[in-house]
């Protein structure tokens, strides 16, 4: 069976110049689609329709997520489609809920499928078996966008979480803050050890009455942790949410319980999704350079995708940087 590959390497062009021919792309030269269309009817290459395309996996490619509800896997998502349309693919979204062997489907199931490539998104702490399988049982390009492994075997992009959970902090510290909490969920542990880890290197107390995590995730979270704190009676007199949404639900139940932000309590969060600047007050916060990091990871993938014999693999470490709005007070 003819496939885009044989195509390609008949027409002397890549991959992704007869992807965009036989899809009608307007950004290719009229002749170059003629010409690739007649190669593929010479070879007896049926082209298909924009739905059989897309399932069979003419031009694309395959994002596996852990989820997509929270606005922050969104904007991850929306960025590769938006980089991965402008090169002329198309994308399919898996979700694995931070399953490891939901992982493990959705990258054999988008194998199956003929994908050219895959962005492995994971916040799983040791995914080298499901690598060391994917290396044993498939040969599409793969880029990984991971915050807590390391690979030398496939190209890795990350966000330094670590040091965006310091730039939190650490604002906090310098804002003459010693009593924090932390308020998280069980999947976002590592940020915890790391809060852990900056309050003793800084000789700041830990009172584990101020250190709440939940199975419950989102604002709903934030909201039954910052409220088991509140009826406790002992305030910190500031608290940093794993991430934004968890952050937000903490000062909607400082403000039901009457407290104000941050006049009486500050509140830093992690992620700067699109709500942070919209809610009242604005919520500090730490960002990551979404666009960046998927723009990196599309080229990586691409550059796979369209030269077999480029075996280079490359690890990327962007640095989140501090989104300094109303919800820290500066204290004495």
């Amino acid at each position: 069976m003819t496939t885009l590959k044989d195509i390609a390497y008949k027409a002397g062009v890549n991959i992704s110049t007869v992807s965009k021919a036989l899809r009608d792309s307007t950004d290719i030269n009229k002749d170059t689609k003629l010409r690739i269309k007649k190669i593929a009817k010479e070879m007896n290459y049926h082209i298909k329709s924009d739905k059989n395309r897309c399932m069979e996996g003419l031009g694309l490619i395959g994002v596996v997520c852990p989820e997509i509800r929270s606005n922050y896997y969104s904007q991850i998502v929306s960025a590769i489609e938006e980089e991965t349309k402008r090169n002329g693919y198309s994308l399919i979204v898996g979700c694995t809920d931070f399953g490891v062997e939901n992982e493990r489907y959705f990258l054999k199931s988008f194998n199956r499928s003929n994908c050219a490539g895959i962005i492995f998104i994971t916040e799983s702490e040791d995914v080298e078996e499901i690598l060391k399988e994917y290396r044993t049982e498939n040969n599409q390009p793969l880029v990984l966008i991971a915050q807590n492994t390391e690979t030398k075997e496939f190209d890795c992009i990350k966000i330094d979480d670590e040091y965006g959970v310091r730039l939190a902090l650490q604002h906090l510290i310098s804002s003459g803050h010693k009593n924090i909490g932390y308020i998280g969920d069980m999947l976002s542990s590592t940020r915890l050890n790391t809060f852990l880890k900056i309050m003793k290197e800084n000789n700041i107390a830990i009172n584990q009455n101020w250190i709440m995590e939940s199975n419950e995730r989102f604002e709903k979270c934030g909201y039954n942790l910052m409220k088991k704190i509140i009826v406790a009676g002992e305030m910190p007199t500031a608290v940093m949410g794993a991430y934004d949404d968890i952050a937000i639900g903490a000062i909607k139940a400082l403000h039901d319980n009457g407290f104000v932000v941050p006049k009486d309590i500050s509140v830093v969060g992690i992620d700067n999704i699109r709500s942070a600047s919209y809610i009242s007050p604005e919520l500090t916060t730490v960002a990551a350079p979404i666009d960046e990091m998927c723009r990196i990871a599309v080229k990586l993938l691409l550059k796979k995708i369209k030269d077999n014999n480029y075996k280079i693999v490359q690890n990327v470490k962007l640095s989140p940087f501090l989104v300094q709005r109303n919800t820290v007070k500066k204290i004495n």
